[in-house]
């Protein structure tokens, strides 16, 4: 019989191989709407002219389902948006909060359950006219995996009016909720390193006591091995985390970039270069 996974790997592999070749013209419903819906929501009421707007993806899944981060782990693909705007609106990238570590012995994922919401900035022009009403389009593209994986395709659509002034929309609390998910640039005072040494990679983080267990996410694919423990070690002034090498590594890694979460809404931007051990 098929080890669970080994089915796992199988339905990770069709369901991309199918989502890659969704025509484009296909319905906007999907098998995926059986287990998440997923809306188009802005933060303001309103579209201000030469003012940024806050829009976004909204996942609601249900109970046992998952969706991914910006680097999705062993397996998965991240969503991906692309939008249908007015002439002259700009939108910039997703803003990726923090995930949670989805283990699936003897694989590991990076990605969200139960509600998640991806923020994208726009720019509008700033010739806008009030009184006009605009229209925002969004064609989604993700994958929801439980047992196994499902490829989801939506279209988006959202309406706004022209206004001098803009008030909170009704999901102005999810933006909140989302935005304080949200990794922040390292403090100035802390210090960090890193060496490659035999099979891992140890990150020294000098920033002081630490009351919670802390957990680094790697935003580059294939450089640390997503389901091995990150054993930690007190050293002075901080910690130390030990990072096993992912066996897909081909080649010296020279940074370590990712997030690391010393607790609920505590999520920082890492980007270390990395030293090599003599030891090696």
């Amino acid at each position: 019989m098929l080890n669970r996974s080994f089915i796992y790997l199988l339905g990770v592999f069709f369901a991309c191989a199918f989502w890659l070749v969704i025509p484009l013209f296909s319905s906007s419903k999907s098998p995926a709407d059986e287990h998440v819906s997923v809306e188009l929501v802005a933060e303001q009421n309103a579209v201000v002219p030469g003012k940024e707007l806050w829009l976004g993806i909204r996942f609601d899944l249900r109970d046992g389902w998952h969706t991914y981060w910006t680097n999705p782990g062993d397996s998965g693909e991240a969503a991906r948006i692309d939008w249908h705007l007015p002439a002259g609106y700009e939108a910039g990238a997703i803003q990726w909060p923090y995930p949670e570590r989805l283990s699936t012995p003897p694989f590991a994922d990076y990605g969200y359950g139960h509600q998640v919401l991806l923020m994208v900035p726009v720019r509008a022009p700033a010739e806008l006219k009030e009184g006009q009403t605009h229209k925002i389009g969004a064609l989604v593209r993700y994958l929801v995996c439980r047992e196994v994986c499902i490829p989801g395709r939506k279209e988006l659509k959202l309406s706004l009016p022209v206004q001098t002034h803009a008030g909170a929309s009704q999901a102005r609390e999810l933006f909140d909720a989302s935005r304080s998910r949200l990794p922040r640039p390292a403090p100035r005072n802390w210090r960090t390193s890193a060496l490659s040494r035999g099979d891992e990679f140890l990150l020294n983080l000098k920033i002081g006591n630490l009351d919670n267990e802390l957990e680094f996410f790697p935003l580059e694919a294939e450089q640390i091995e997503n389901a091995a423990p990150q054993e930690a070690t007190a050293i002075p002034g901080g910690i130390r985390l030990h990072l096993k090498k992912s066996k897909q590594l081909l080649k010296p890694a020279t940074r370590l970039k990712g997030v690391i979460v010393l607790g609920p809404g505590r999520a920082y931007l890492l980007d270390v270069p990395v030293s090599q051990s003599d030891k090696d």
